[in-house]
């Protein structure tokens, strides 16, 4: 084989090895990160059964018996933060340290960090709840939030102060 093709060959084979494997990618090219979380997220999300919800580690999932989180929308691609929609069903206990239903944004992360509109204004503000989230390698969503001032209708404030944790599937 002629000293000249043997290198063009080479890199004919690496370029198109590169090229098959940088389209593996299911999230699809040029797609936001905002896009990427929501298709992950957008569904209903079921408390599991043990450890499902705490505060201040103490277990709190008798209290969400059937609990559902619904994460709903159309992803906007002119304003990928949001606002998205929530609902929530199944036993709350009362007070909650969840609203009915409501809006949410993506924080300064999308891949961690959710806002919940606290408000109901459909715009993020500083009255708004920051949320930590993550997906784990079982596909189930950990939710973490410090409710200081959770005011909506219904909450008493010192019954639902602390730090939330939510593990729904």
């Amino acid at each position: 084989m002629n000293t000249t093709i043997k290198p063009v060959l080479s890199l004919i084979v690496l370029a198109t090895t590169l090229i098959t494997f940088t389209h593996c990618n299911d999230d699809g090219p040029g797609k936001p990160p905002e896009q990427i979380q929501f298709d992950k997220l957008k569904k209903t999300w079921t408390i599991v059964t043990s450890g499902g919800a705490t505060l201040d580690a103490a277990d709190r999932t008798s209290d969400f018996s059937g609990f559902t989180l619904t994460i709903g929308g159309t992803f906007n691609s002119a304003n990928p933060k949001g606002p998205y929609t929530f609902s929530v069903s199944g036993t709350r206990p009362t007070p909650s340290p969840w609203p009915a239903s409501g809006n949410w944004f993506f924080g300064g992360d999308p891949e961690s960090q959710l806002i919940r509109d606290e408000n109901g204004s459909g715009t993020q503000d500083s009255g708004d709840l920051s949320m930590t989230y993550f997906i784990d390698s079982t596909g189930k969503l950990n939710l973490t939030f410090t409710c200081t001032s959770c005011n909506y209708a219904g909450s008493r404030v010192n019954l639902v102060n602390g730090t939330w944790n939510f593990i729904l599937q």
